[in-house]
């Protein structure tokens, strides 16, 4: 999942980063993407991004978030966590993702 750097504070990501902007929080399926393809995905200025992995089964262990893959015409990997995500939820993903492409520090 991608990650602006509008969503970080000195390397860690914010629980603000993990939301339901259309209705389900947009992940790729490591098994189809690389990082580097998330990132360019990324409709403006991928550089301004990072990338998080999160495992499933730590996400789904979290109350009400449910993983499905979601391919569309133009990705194959993307994936959405469905469930509210409220501040406890999105405090709990901030406990269960690993940096796979850190942000940039100061963007450009």
């Amino acid at each position: 999942m991608r990650v602006h750097h509008q969503w970080t504070r000195n390397g860690i990501a914010l629980p603000g980063a993990f939301k339901d902007p259309d209705g389900g929080m947009s992940t790729d399926w490591a098994k189809y993407s690389t990082p580097e393809e998330t990132l360019r995905r990324a409709r403006k200025n991928p550089q301004n991004n990072g990338v998080v992995k999160l495992q499933v089964s730590k996400v789904r262990a979290i109350q009400n978030q449910t993983v499905n893959h979601t391919p569309e015409i133009t990705n194959r990997a993307h994936t959405d966590v469905l469930g509210v995500k409220d501040e406890e939820v999105r405090l709990k993903l901030t406990r269960v993702y690993s940096w796979i492409i850190d942000p940039p520090c100061d963007p450009s």
